[in-house]
């Protein structure tokens, strides 16, 4: 962008006002910019306004042009001074956004988590709601973002009226063995045989038969322990009981 007169070819200095303008910046920014060194006019009227020459435009386009992938303005003014450093400069900042896509996807897959936890619950208190934190931070911290995924389409493929079944099929389960265990019900007898079939097969429907989810969720008991991995359902005497009866 240049200023000249009827009369001759030679450019005319920029005011600060037009120049705002012509990039779409405020004044405020092009002070800042002339603040840190970034862009300082060539030349002040004789009131003080600044002034700027072609050259000072030309930097600011590539300013805006740096600035509009991201650069921070200390990386856009060691590249303009330094050409050098420009691959560098980009190279970090692709880093930079690559972790921050990963954190929002993370966020993103945690916020999902916990909503799908909410709406089982009516009206949920705050306990409900921390409670739904610390299991969706327990499920980031086990499956891989390819596992979650997968664990996500397997929810959607079964359908939430599939899904509060099957919570309602645990919920027996596990009180039908509670039962077995309290009666002193041997884990090979045929009635606990049966029950840990039921067991195995509403896990696999959970892992939808993946090798990867299964061993995820094994790992996640073995750490965490049974009661935290299944939200206090489980206790560890009762794993154990339904172990020796899939073992069986």
């Amino acid at each position: 962008m240049t200023v000249t007169t009827n009369d001759e070819q030679t450019p005319r200095p920029v005011p600060i006002g037009v120049l705002a303008k012509a990039t779409g910046l405020t004044v405020r920014s092009l002070h800042h910019y002339d603040a840190i060194g970034l862009l300082v006019p060539d030349e002040r009227s004789y009131s003080g306004r600044r002034l700027y020459s072609e050259q000072n435009v030309r930097r600011l386009y590539r300013i805006v042009a740096l600035r509009r992938v991201g650069l921070s303005l200390e990386e856009i003014r060691t590249v303009l001074d330094r050409e050098t450093d420009l691959v560098d400069a980009v190279r970090r900042h692709l880093s930079l956004v690559e972790q921050s896509l990963e954190a929002q996807r993370r966020l993103r897959s945690t916020l999902a988590g916990m909503l799908n936890l909410l709406e089982r619950q009516r009206d949920p208190t705050v306990d409900q709601f921390i409670q739904a934190i610390e299991e969706t931070n327990m499920i980031e911290k086990y499956y891989t973002p390819e596992q979650r995924e997968q664990l996500a389409r397997r929810r959607e493929e079964l359908g939430e009226d599939r899904i509060r079944e099957a919570e309602r099929e645990w919920a027996e389960l596990i009180e039908a063995v509670r039962g077995e265990q309290a009666a002193g019900t041997p884990p090979d007898a045929p009635r606990m045989r049966a029950l840990a079939r039921h067991w195995r097969q509403l896990v696999e429907q959970f892992t939808g038969g993946d090798e990867g989810i299964r061993r995820s969720l094994a790992t996640m008991y073995r750490e965490e322990g049974a009661k935290t991995a299944s939200r206090g359902m489980v206790d560890p005497e009762l794993m154990r009981y339904v172990g020796q009866a899939l073992e069986a």
